[in-house]
């Protein structure tokens, strides 16, 4: 989310001529585009190599991606521009791949521990993202009060640069981690049977993908462009008094994913998820038919703009990660995770395209009317929602109170019932996640 705010200090730079509509989508979709190629490719690379290694690969990419993005430069701003696309895409992928490798990993130590695999995935997924959003809101505003407008080129590279930080921190931690024992069991690493997979688990994917698709439509357009839409609302203020407001509008990310950890093991998956959908909607709806009204009074608007995003965060936001990663077996778990991440992410990326034009031709429909023709994105925005709370009460299973074993015993039920070679399962490794205290109870 960093990026409206980099985008801002370019826009100032270099001017409106130079970096354009057209470049600014693309600086902002070349994340999107890497994050669907690391989802898919990280998902699989995860269920072949192991969980270890792509989380280790993946800090790799991300880390590289930040600092050629911090370093962008080039004979002309266009040049510059570009590389900060190729920089930013590179960054993607790596981020990408987070989703797969840190989910899963997540899911299955959680349920060797015994502890609640719905909390703690909430707060290690959507609550650690939404977190990093608002960080990413802090960091522009507090080098723009020390850098002034005049530094606004060492604001927007400071912005991406200082991101290095945590992935390079966690680095040594991933280094000493171990592949699950579930996935070392149940790994699937040769002589996969793809067709099997696809012909039994197609199903799945089209409810965790299209789900997922229409939460990061709506949650990626109304985020990445809140800048866009704190400025239209009140055309007066300065770059410094729209960020601030960005930091109270993002607070709302992580008490959203917040709250809906907590409710995720007691209303269930399903319940959650939909009744996030629901909320976001009818509220969506509210901000749309007052919008006109409702800006006069400023900080109610950021107010209702923040629930909204607040309640995506509370029931799709935090379930899509769950029930990608609960509603498969270990041995294809990374690669049905990246590939329902990779198609939410492709709605990000459609949304993210299409935002400003929608928003442009609502305005010139509404007679110039910007606050109105924004009044309609919203609505446009509950609308979605409202799908996604009927697909999520018609197609999502309660899964709060089942093991992810079953979904491996039932895996190996169908490899069997196919011919396959039960034999070939598993990851040959002389690691174990088990703690060597407990092997030598165990084995006493």
């Amino acid at each position: 989310m960093i990026i409206g705010s980099v985008e801002s200090c370019l826009s100032r730079i270099y001017g409106d001529s130079a970096f354009n509509d057209t470049m600014s989508t693309r600086v902002s979709n070349a994340m999107l585009i890497g994050d669907i190629i690391g989802q898919i490719g990280f998902g699989a690379v995860i269920d072949r190599l192991g969980r270890k290694f792509g989380i280790i690969l993946c800090t790799c990419f991300v880390c590289l991606g930040i600092a050629l993005a911090t370093a962008s430069n080039g004979v002309t701003p266009t040049g510059l521009f570009w590389m900060l696309v190729v920089a930013r895409g590179l960054t993607g992928v790596g981020v990408g791949g987070e989703y797969p490798c840190s989910s899963v990993t997540t899911s299955e130590a959680a349920e060797e521990s015994g502890r609640s695999r719905g909390f703690w995935l909430c707060i290690s997924g959507c609550f650690v993202i939404d977190f990093g959003f608002l960080v990413a809101t802090i960091v522009p505003v507090v080098l723009l009060a020390i850098c002034g407008m005049d530094g606004l080129a060492v604001v927007w590279r400071l912005s991406l640069g200082l991101g290095i930080l945590l992935p390079v921190s966690v680095l040594y931690f991933r280094l000493k981690m171990l592949n699950s024992d579930m996935y070392r069991r149940e790994a699937l690493t040769k002589n996969i049977p793809y067709w099997l997979i696809i012909k039994n688990y197609w199903s799945r994917l089209a409810i965790t993908g299209s789900i997922w698709f229409l939460y990061d439509f709506v949650s990626y357009s109304f985020g990445i462009f809140s800048n866009t839409i704190l400025s239209i609302a009140v055309p007066g203020n300065s770059l410094m008094q729209t960020w601030c407001w960005n930091i109270v509008l993002y607070v709302f990310y992580p008490f959203g994913a917040l709250v809906g950890a907590f409710l995720v093991d007691r209303l269930g998956r399903r319940y959650t998820m939909a009744s996030g959908f629901f909320a976001a909607a009818v509220l969506g709806i509210i901000v749309g038919a007052l919008a006109p009204q409702l800006v006069k009074v400023f900080p109610l608007f950021v107010i209702l703009y923040g629930f909204f995003l607040a309640f995506g965060e509370m029931g799709p936001g935090d379930c899509t990660i769950l029930v990608s990663a609960e509603m498969y077996p270990t041995a294809i778990r990374g690669t049905m995770y990246g590939l329902s991440a990779a198609i939410g992410k492709a709605g990000a990326a459609i949304g993210t395209q299409v935002f400003t034009p929608i928003l442009r031709a609502l305005t010139v429909r509404t007679g110039g009317d910007e606050i109105k023709a924004q009044g309609y994105v919203f609505i446009i925005g509950a609308c979605i929602s409202l799908i996604g709370c009927a697909l999520t009460l018609i197609f999502i299973p309660e899964l709060n109170t089942e093991k992810l074993e079953r979904q491996d015993i039932e895996f190996r039920q169908l490899l069997e019932a196919n011919g396959y070679d039960l034999s070939q399962l598993g990851f040959a490794t002389n690691e174990s996640s088990v703690n060597p205290a407990d092997e030598e109870r165990q084995g006493k």
